[in-house]
């Protein structure tokens, strides 16, 4: 059930968001006589839906990164589902990758990792167990960190919220969720789901910094 609310949730929300029409004030219209002082004029603020926080990956750097994540793990090769996302609005995208593979799960869920681009290609800033898609990103923030919006054990809903530690390694026993899923933003959508918001892959775009 939670699958299907979400899902209708988010998908009314990709449609409210492009279907905008607000346009931005650019001009100040030239009937009204300028100031006598020539001084700046202020220009109204854009009203509009928020912004989306999906972003492209560089496939080759991520490949590399769950590989070694894997060899450190000592697990077994596992596919996997994948998002980019601008997670921390330092205009970077971070990486999340849901392993889908027997090694890598469990009747609670499976691992969610959590990579951010560093000086050589990706590196984990969280490992969290116990996760099942979809994962969204949430509307409020911790830590300036966006809030990641995940299904757990018995299709619960809950909130996964950042630290100084990053996420957290279990979503069990994580605050429920389930007010903010209309809010949320699917970044890896449940399997079978049409909602999907993962970026593809650019051919060619450079590794992260």
């Amino acid at each position: 059930m939670f699958r299907a609310m979400l899902t209708a949730a988010f998908a009314v929300c990709a449609v409210a968001g492009c279907g905008s029409s607000d346009k931005p004030a650019s001009a100040v219209a030239t009937e009204t006589a300028a100031p006598a002082d020539n001084g700046p004029v202020a220009l109204a603020p854009r009203r509009g839906a928020p912004q989306s926080i999906v972003m492209q990956v560089n496939q080759d750097a991520l490949i590399k990164a769950v590989e070694r994540v894997r060899i450190t793990k000592k697990k077994g090769e596992s596919p996997y589902d994948q998002a980019g996302a601008d997670l921390n609005s330092d205009g970077r995208a971070k990486a999340l990758v849901l392993f889908t593979g027997p090694d890598w799960c469990s009747p609670q869920g499976c691992t969610l990792v959590v990579f951010e681009p560093g000086d050589v290609g990706y590196k984990p800033v969280s490992q969290i167990i116990g996760v099942k898609a979809p994962v969204a990103a949430g509307p409020s923030s911790n830590a300036g960190w966006r809030d990641l919006i995940v299904k757990t054990g018995g299709n619960k809903a809950v909130r996964l919220q950042f630290t100084s530690g990053g996420y957290p390694a279990n979503a069990a026993g994580q605050p429920d969720a389930s007010a903010d899923a209309a809010q949320a933003e699917v970044l890896i959508p449940a399997p079978g789901s049409q909602t999907a918001a993962a970026a593809a892959p650019t051919p060619g775009e450079p590794a992260p910094r």
